[in-house]
């Protein structure tokens, strides 16, 4: 038997693959009517296919709120990226419908399903009878404490508020201007979701931002409709996911790319495998390079002055073709390649970038 703890994107994904070849049990402590999700929601098209997910599926509507073609990205000076990536480059879910379509998923393919708590009280006993134990529990690592295992220790502090704002339905909306990351403006409905994530706390940030928004007279109502506040793991290399029988998957392995905090697309990737002799290997060799890459990217933006972003997002600007012709939310391998391949932007970049940060991208 191969026991899940944690019934979110990773763990669903992790049990139904599980399921093919074992008997599989799944816990989960919430029930479904229950579920309590701290994510932006927004997720690819490219990605939900590569989890074998359709998006113009009936099944998806239950989950699809919005679908977005493209961003809008500012510097903390103003300069502006537009990016056009055609109809439906991604959409904007409700994470708690999302995450209930995949544990149906689980659930036909034979997982049996257990609304129980999972501690240290019974840790010991479900991993003595289970043939594989695997960590998907999300942001809550009291059971790799508990079981000895090394957790992510860096994290990102996020708020998101509900509200009715001014914005364009078609496109997500970037502003670089929070320490160590970005404001987002993702449209839903009638309403968006108006989030941050900084290295601190991010509430103050979360003040200043909404003040912003109201003296540009983007804010329609100024009734928030719900808040929600969490922790992303910063994805660590060093890491280690596979301990004999157990192994860890999704934010319970800083499976997330840091440089917008997703984390759902490449968990599932990864915890597709989780059964697997050798999963260290399997999913290092699938999304290792790609997380490893949007750290990188991550650690460069964050060591640019205001100035020099500035002057960043205006080449990109200059270049957006490439980006809407090879951009990937997932994959940042696709288009660093593209880069690659255009000399006159890596000339402008290598001439405009600070020396003693280019041996970090």
């Amino acid at each position: 038997m191969i026991s899940v703890v944690g019934g979110g994107p990773a763990g669903c994904i992790a049990a139904k693959y599980c399921a093919r070849e074992h008997d599989t049990v799944l816990f989960e402590p919430q029930k479904r009517d229950e579920r309590r999700v701290q994510c932006s929601g927004l997720l690819s098209k490219s990605g939900l296919q590569r989890l074998g997910i359709d998006p113009s599926s009936g099944s998806a509507k239950a989950f699809i709120q919005n679908s977005v073609r493209g961003a809008k990205v500012y510097s903390s000076r103003g300069s502006l990226l537009m990016v056009d990536g055609g109809k439906d480059k991604a959409y904007v879910t409700d994470r708690c419908a999302f995450d209930n379509h995949l544990l149906d998923e689980a659930l036909n393919a034979g997982v049996l399903f257990e609304n129980e708590t999972v501690d240290k009280k019974n840790i010991g006993d479900i991993r003595s009878r289970s043939e594989k134990l695997i960590l998907a529990t999300g942001t809550n690592y009291n059971l790799h404490k508990n079981l000895n295992i090394n957790a992510p220790c860096e994290f990102l502090y996020g708020a998101q508020y509900e509200m009715k704002i001014e914005c364009d339905p078609e496109y997500v909306e970037m502003y670089l201007n929070v320490p160590g990351f970005f404001s987002w403006i993702i449209p839903v409905d009638d309403y968006a979701r108006v989030g941050l994530c900084s290295l601190d706390n991010p509430v103050p940030h979360m003040d200043d931002f909404i003040k912003k928004l109201q003296k540009g007279k983007r804010v329609k109502d100024p009734q928030i409709r719900e808040r929600n506040y969490g922790i992303i793991p910063i994805y660590n290399p060093r890491l280690r996911t596979e301990y004999h029988k157990v192994c860890l998957a999704g934010d319970a392995a800083g499976h997330v790319k840091a440089t917008t905090g997703g984390g759902v697309i490449l968990g599932g990737l990864a915890a597709r495998n989780a059964a697997s002799e050798g999963y260290e290997k399997i999913w290092r060799k699938e999304i290792g390079k790609e997380l490893y890459l949007h750290l990188r990217v991550r650690r460069f933006l964050n060591n640019l002055s205001e100035k020099n972003t500035d002057k960043l997002i205006r080449l990109l600007a200059e270049n957006k073709d490439l980006i809407e012709k090879k951009g990937d939310m997932d994959m940042a391998s696709h288009l660093l390649k593209g880069f690659l391949g255009r000399p006159a932007f890596m000339a402008k970049f290598i001439l405009q970038a600070p020396a003693h940060l280019l041996d970090q991208v």
